[in-house]
């Protein structure tokens, strides 16, 4: 079962401990929870991003939107470890799955960000179930992290040539 839901969740560096439905008075509908755990060796500064050693098991449960399956609302639970960083100081350990701060998986990301291109914020708000602000933040946060993945496409330039004809011609 372990091999089936990382597939179906596509997120690698994790292990699966549990799967159930959880439903509730606290809750509008049912939610497909996936409690995960990093695996073994995996604990990176979320900060920095170097390996470090485990300080404590941390504070407590920490929960992230996934895409759904289906109907299916689907979270990922885990307790986050945190580590001893000597540049950063104890610090909670990053996710394989998530950037640091985020409720959100970086496959839901990537999905209300494309969803963005091609449809309006409330739309893509309706239809992930997400608030309408939230949706412009995720939008933003996809974007900071392409743009600064990507090249400068003035790299390297050493001269800008202008046609003064074509300039007067507009």
């Amino acid at each position: 079962m372990n091999s089936l839901f990382k597939r179906l969740l596509n997120v690698k560096g994790m292990v699966v401990e549990d799967v159930r439905i959880v439903d509730g008075p606290m809750r509008p509908e049912p939610v497909l929870e996936v409690r995960v755990r990093p695996r073994a060796g995996m604990l990176r500064c979320s900060r920095c991003g170097r390996k470090r050693r485990g300080y404590d098991r941390g504070g407590g449960v920490r929960r992230w939107r996934h895409q759904d399956f289906g109907c299916w609302r689907v979270e990922l639970v885990s307790m986050m470890p945190r580590v001893d960083c000597p540049g950063c100081g104890v610090v909670v350990a990053a996710v394989p799955w998530a950037e640091p701060g985020s409720r959100f998986t970086r496959d839901f990301e990537a999905e209300c960000a494309w969803l963005m291109t091609v449809a309006n914020q409330r739309t893509v708000s309706g239809f992930l179930r997400v608030a309408w602000r939230t949706a412009g933040d995720i939008a933003r946060r996809v974007a900071g992290r392409l743009e600064a993945a990507m090249p400068s496409p003035f790299d390297g330039l050493t001269a800008i040539g202008v046609d003064e004809t074509s300039y007067r011609k507009g």
